[in-house]
């Protein structure tokens, strides 16, 4: 199968060997031994470890796994096998999960997408995320997958090369995304709805306002057509002190709240809570020349 990666050096594709990835012009990027490769240059690191640390990465680990966002991750499902068959995809699809993690959505997505109702055609599932400590626990996952250590600012894949890129609670870059997708291809754009975390930024702030409508609808709008918007909510209850810390751990606010404030979270043993979601469906735009 023609690969569709491209060598964060020089541009060219690189091919799979037997120790990794190397392009036409000698540029070798070994796998790991957990399977993963990584493709960030050390120049163009803004940090000796970019992205989630492992601590971040074992809470949110440990919080996924005990179901809490599988209704989420069951809806995006939903939208992605709703997508295929409009797209047309076809044998050697590919999907891209741009801001992975830990790997919890893409691994539920290719068991929905092999054990549902309808089969679908063989899709090659890739998942890239600039922290190496998630995407190495996203390869225990599933190593049937390819998983990549990259930045969303400079994703390894050639020019309309892929036919959906999710982006999942994470930082987006509208013009990557744009240039990675196929003509006919989508992106599937996971974010906080207006009252998500409820509960729990009503401790953390002394006046907690919705979220506003995010700010890569504005961005898109030149690039792609917004094709749909999906909300999903529903309530949480959380008995655990570590379960409310894990969860406090995976988002911003766990960055952003002083010392006093997380020792009042930490002290909590219930908590009450939203899960606010929405999921836009975009359809990338047909540039006329």
């Amino acid at each position: 199968m023609t690969s569709i990666l491209q060598c964060p050096v020089c541009r060219l594709t690189l091919q799979r060997t037997t120790a990794g990835y190397q392009c036409a012009a000698k540029h070798n990027f070994d796998a790991a031994r957990q399977g993963y490769v990584n493709l960030v240059l050390a120049h163009k690191k803004h940090s000796k470890e970019p992205g989630d640390d492992p601590e971040m990465i074992q809470s949110r680990r440990r919080f996924l796994n005990l179901g809490y966002y599988d209704q989420v991750s069951d809806r995006l499902n939903e939208t992605v096998c709703a997508a295929l068959p409009a797209m047309g995809c076809s044998s050697g699809s590919s999907v891209l999960d741009a801001g992975c993690g830990e790997g919890f959505y893409l691994q539920r997505l290719k068991s929905a997408l092999a054990y549902g109702r309808e089969a679908h055609s063989p899709i090659l599932f890739h998942g890239v995320d600039v922290s190496k400590f998630a995407v190495r626990q996203a390869t225990h996952r599933d190593r049937g997958m390819d998983w990549f250590v990259a930045s969303i600012n400079d994703l390894p894949f050639i020019d309309s090369s892929l036919d959906i890129v999710l982006n999942i609670f994470s930082p987006a870059n509208i013009a990557e995304f744009a240039r990675i997708l196929k003509p006919s291809g989508s992106l599937v754009f996971v974010s906080p709805g207006p009252r998500h975390l409820y509960g729990l930024r009503e401790v953390i702030y002394p006046v907690t306002r919705e979220h506003e409508e995010p700010t890569i609808l504005k961005k898109a709008e030149e690039l792609f057509a917004l094709s749909s918007v999906d909300r999903i909510t529903y309530q949480l209850e959380l008995n655990s002190n570590q379960v409310i810390m894990d969860l406090l751990a995976m988002t911003p606010y766990f960055w952003n709240i002083n010392r006093e404030t997380k020792v009042k979270v930490a002290a909590l043993d219930h908590l009450a809570l939203d899960v606010d979601v929405e999921i836009r469906v975009f359809n990338k735009k047909v540039v006329k020349l």
